[in-house]
Parts: C-alpha cells; sequence; structure tokens
C-alpha cells in the first residue's frame, strides 16, 4: 500500500466537518477507538500510537499521526469532546477527504485551470486541498440551487401545520442541509468503489459489529 501525507493543510477537512456535524458515526468507526467504560479517559492523541494504522482507503494507508495532526489543527471548541468520539470523528473526515481527493485524481483536478490558480496565489493550499475543494465546491454548487432550495421549503411546508418564516429567513439552514445530504451521497457513492478497511489497535481489520 502506498502512504502519503493527508493533513498538510487542513482548511478543507474543518469545513467538511462542519458539513458533517450531524451524520452518525458507524458504529465499526465508534469501536475503533472506544477505551473501557472504567478506564479513565486520557488524551486523543495518547489513545493512538503515531505508528499505528487505523484505515486504508485503497491503496492510502492511514497511520495515528494523521489522526492526531487532524485533531490539532481543530479550534479549541471542537478540540473538547471526548476522546474517543474525537478520533472517531478525525478517522471518518480523513477517509471521506481521502475519498474526494481519489475521485479528484481520477477527474484530472490538478491540472484543472482553477486548482492552478488557488495554489498558485495561496500560500497554505497545497495541490492536493486545492483538488479536493474545487471538486467538493462544484458538486455542492450542482446541488445546492435556487430551485433545490424552494423544493426543500415547499416539501417542509407540506410536512408542517405550523407557519413557516419567509424563505429567505430560513434560506441558509435548508442550504446547509442540502450542503450535508450532497456530501454524504458522495461518501457513501464514493465509498461503495473503493475497499475501505478499518483496524483496531492490534492492527487486524475490525468487522461491523465486531466485540
Amino acid at each position: 500500500m502506498t502512504s502519503r501525507t493527508l493533513l498538510r493543510r487542513t482548511t478543507v477537512g474543518i469545513a467538511m466537518i462542519a458539513a458533517l456535524a450531524t451524520t452518525p458515526l458507524t458504529a465499526q468507526e465508534s469501536e475503533t477507538t472506544a477505551p473501557s467504560e472504567s478506564q479513565s479517559q486520557p488524551s486523543a492523541s495518547q489513545m493512538i500510537s503515531p505508528d499505528q494504522l487505523v484505515a486504508s482507503v485503497g491503496e492510502t494507508e492511514i497511520i495515528g499521526s494523521d489522526v492526531s495532526e487532524f485533531i490539532e489543527s481543530l479550534p479549541p471548541g471542537m478540540r473538547e469532546q471526548p476522546p474517543e468520539m474525537l478520533i472517531s470523528m478525525a478517522v471518518q473526515q480523513i477517509v471521506l477527504r481521502e475519498l474526494l481527493l481519489q475521485e479528484a485524481e481520477a477527474q484530472n483536478l490538478g491540472e484543472d485551470p482553477e486548482v492552478e490558480s488557488i495554489v498558485a496565489q495561496s500560500d497554505d493550499m497545497t495541490r492536493d486541498d486545492a483538488m479536493v475543494q474545487v471538486y467538493l465546491t462544484r458538486e455542492i454548487e450542482d446541488s445546492v440551487t435556487d430551485e433545490a432550495v424552494q423544493q426543500t421549503y415547499d416539501q417542509i411546508a407540506e410536512q408542517t401545520e405550523e407557519d413557516l418564516p419567509p424563505l429567505e429567513d430560513v434560506r441558509l439552514q435548508i442550504e446547509q442541509q442540502l450542503q450535508q445530504q450532497t456530501v454524504e451521497g458522495l461518501r457513501q457513492d464514493l465509498a461503495a468503489n473503493v475497499e475501505i478497511v478499518f483496524y483496531g489497535p492490534d492492527g487486524e481489520p475490525m468487522v461491523a459489529g465486531s466485540d
């Protein structure tokens, strides 16, 4: 398998965390790092060793140092969550980012003029991050349209007997909902075509629902 630095800059990763904040973690991902209830809770960095294999997405390996670096990049408020939740969230988001990156590479976005422009104008944005940003932004723009917002608003209105605020007053919330749906749909579609494996602390592949 290949291994690459996944998180030199995490602007895109943090944005995706915000988009997926309400997405429930799978049992498999939660089991990856959950400590015994009888143990005192160590910090997230103490719960995972730098060289520990955490997951693989196709030929790309995700190791403990990737997870720790991702967590350290988060705003302080987000880092206040329990360590096992932080690690599970980080693993989920790194896997998602890798899926998006692999699709961006498959679409040859590394040579896209918009990606070239972002990299040239930014000291902080790597080409990988620029590719992910451009790919994800385009997918969201295609899905979160005025028509989609109006349709969602109308559906909500049909399903409730209460008077809704004017559309413009709730447009932002609806757009955020559609963004979440778009990113989650991408995750499911892309994951269906790539082998994703999660590993336990012993380095062995985990099976969903195993003890």
